[in-house]
């Protein structure tokens, strides 16, 4: 019974020393680069690389884009398993069930997924819709080794805030560890077996060794230097800036292993996990802690911007449409805005609009509505003859040769009493903001590249909010940058 018992003793101290090792990344301590799940993220810990080809690794928790694809790999061993666990449990937003690939399983009511399958180099899984992940263990085989070599501290020293748990492995099949806190001496008395994780909540230098058979390896120090811990404050995204809408605002901290708090009016906190939604002028403040350490309060305004005015003007010598001499109905497109003739015909200088049974004139806008339109009339054929129908909105008057329609709609429609005949229509309108349309042709163009700089060149007085490219609330060369990035990146929006 005696020998069972010590064989036994044996194989536990051998497996103590000897175990798959597990790294383990944990949002907000291990970290990439990307605070948004748009694009290639990647981070490592370990010798384990974890990349995403639309992630955002610098956020808490971390974010795997919808359709992306997730390799795991490693350097230090094979894969045999991946825990992935979730902010969302099974068939709920941001859950398990998101991922998938072959060894991949996730079960009802958890929230954590589970990769296992034949140890390999690589693992490589796929995104249905968006995940959003807390930690992910990833198990190493490690290789049987039977040489006699150094153990490994996990981590291998560098400096820590509060308190760090410190393991040892050694890959030397049947090897014991032993540990020393400070350099090596010959006190063997002072040395302990390991047999479990440490922690360590001051500067400290740790030496270790293993053994096997009466050898020992060579002595592996490494010193643990405990910081004060410091929170770094939380960051906007966007910065202050103007929206026509909606907009939505996220957080992120540098801090490894910081909660983001958020507030309105400095008073209650939130715990900020989800995007916020700005649709009125708002001001966001934020901090940071861990622990009982907090950072700064920093804040961010948002203001609604009010619509760009912008004149449509049709002009008879450029303006034709479809329309020419012959008398016929006829309609001409500029931006937004469309006038339709039902009977008439365009000169060289002039609109000519008949009255009659096929008469008609009416001006509609796409989304944006219009509050004037202005026609500028040639004398025996003015404005004057038109009128509003029964039921249409605004107001209209004339004077001189000129003729002024008022108000809100996206349609408004005249009669014509007699022939009226007119230069140009003027048709004023409360267009969308759409950042980089310097020139508000509707457009995202080189155009705009060309407009911007010579703005800035002739330092306009006046900048259009549009100019306000990358939203800083200043208009600069960083704005042109960024104007040309959209038209590189393809984005510009017709």
């Amino acid at each position: 019974m005696k020998k069972v018992f010590s064989l036994l003793f044996v194989a536990l101290l051998a497996l103590s020393a000897w175990a798959d090792m597990n790294v383990t990344f944990v949002a907000g301590t291990t970290i990439g680069n990307n605070l948004a799940a748009n694009a290639f993220d990647v981070m490592e810990l370990d010798g384990v690389t974890i990349t995403c080809t639309s992630g955002a690794f610098a956020t808490n928790p971390y974010r795997f884009g919808g359709g992306s694809k997730t390799a795991i790999k490693s350097t230090v061993g094979n894969i045999k398993k991946v825990e992935i666990t979730c902010q969302g449990s099974y068939s709920q937003s941001y859950g398990p069930d998101q991922f998938y690939g072959d060894g991949y399983s996730c079960h009802s009511g958890s929230n954590v997924g589970i990769w296992q399958g034949e140890p390999a180099e690589a693992v490589e899984l796929n995104l249905a819709s968006q995940s959003r992940v807390y930690q992910i263990v990833v198990t190493i085989e490690e290789p049987i080794v039977t040489e006699l070599v150094p153990p490994v501290f996990h981590p291998d020293g560098g400096e820590f805030t509060g308190s760090l748990e410190v393991t040892l492995t050694c890959p030397t099949e049947n090897a014991e560890i032993y540990y020393f806190e400070g350099e090596p001496d010959g006190d063997w008395a002072n040395w302990s077996y390991y047999s479990r994780p440490f922690y360590v909540t001051e500067t400290k230098t740790f030496t270790a060794y293993s053994s096997k058979g009466g050898e020992i390896s060579e002595y592996v120090t490494v010193t643990f230097t405990k910081v004060e811990q410091t929170v770094e404050a939380p960051v906007f995204t966007p910065a202050s800036c103007g929206f026509q809408d909606r907009l939505e605002v996220t957080l992120a901290c540098a801090t490894p292993g910081a909660t983001i708090y958020y507030s309105l009016d400095q008073e209650q906190w939130s715990q900020y996990i989800d995007p916020i939604p700005v649709t009125e002028d708002l001001t966001i403040y934020a901090k940071a802690k861990v622990g009982d350490v907090e950072s700064e309060v920093v804040s961010a305004t948002y203001t609604k911007l009010p619509p760009t005015i912008v004149d449509v003007t049709f002009d008879a010598t450029v303006d034709k449409g479809d329309g020419d001499t012959n008398r016929h109905a006829y309609t001409i497109v500029k931006g937004p805005v469309t006038m339709f003739v039902g009977d008439g015909t365009v000169y060289s200088d002039h609109y000519r609009i008949y009255g009659g049974a096929e008469s008609a004139l009416k001006f509609t806008s796409a989304g944006a509505p219009i509050l004037k339109i202005e026609f500028d009339g040639i004398s025996g054929y003015t404005p004057s003859n038109l009128s509003l129908p029964e039921g249409q909105s605004g107001t209209y008057t004339t004077g001189g040769s000129d003729g002024t329609w008022e108000g809100i709609d996206n349609e408004v429609s005249f009669v014509i009493n007699s022939q009226v005949r007119c230069y140009t229509v003027t048709v004023t309108i409360a267009t969308e903001y759409k950042a980089g349309d310097v020139n508000h042709d509707w457009k995202v163009s080189i155009a705009d590249v060309t407009a911007l700089i010579n703005l800035l060149l002739t330092n306009a007085e006046d900048m259009p909010v549009e100019a306000d490219v990358n939203h800083s609330g200043t208009v600069n060369i960083s704005d042109v940058t960024a104007l040309i990035n959209i038209l590189l990146s393809g984005t510009a929006e017709d």
